[in-house]
């Protein structure tokens, strides 16, 4: 199944688009790819966290099979790890516009925001 949006070639989604998704489907993985100390502030229950230097390592983890919806926290890193990810045969791979600090404001306030 892909992303409805898909007609239209989107590279990034907002929350809001993110959690409607989420909610009729369940073949979808959240990449965090920020680094440790940043997930220690907070994070999305049900994301995998892969620091963005590690991907390279990890990437025959990652399923081609599921639209993969990668984050970091404004939404810069995660641009390059999907753009890496497409490069590297990844077709169903999406960047979280603005990051987990936008999901802290449009999706759940209860995610600390930080600088």
């Amino acid at each position: 199944m892909k992303f409805k949006y898909d007609h239209v070639k989107k590279n990034e989604f907002t929350p809001l688009e993110i959690i409607q998704e989420m909610e009729k489907r369940r073949d979808m993985m959240m990449i965090d790819v920020r680094e440790p100390v940043e997930v220690k502030i907070c994070h999305i229950e049900s994301a995998r966290h892969i620091p963005m230097g590690e991907i390279p390592a990890k990437i025959d983890e990652l399923p081609k099979d599921k639209d993969l919806v990668v984050f970091c926290h404004m939404g810069v890193r995660s641009k390059q790890v999907m753009n890496y990810l497409r490069k590297n045969g990844f077709s169903r791979v999406y960047n979280l516009k603005g990051g987990i600090d936008r999901w802290s404001v449009e999706v759940d306030p209860k995610v600390q925001r930080y600088r």
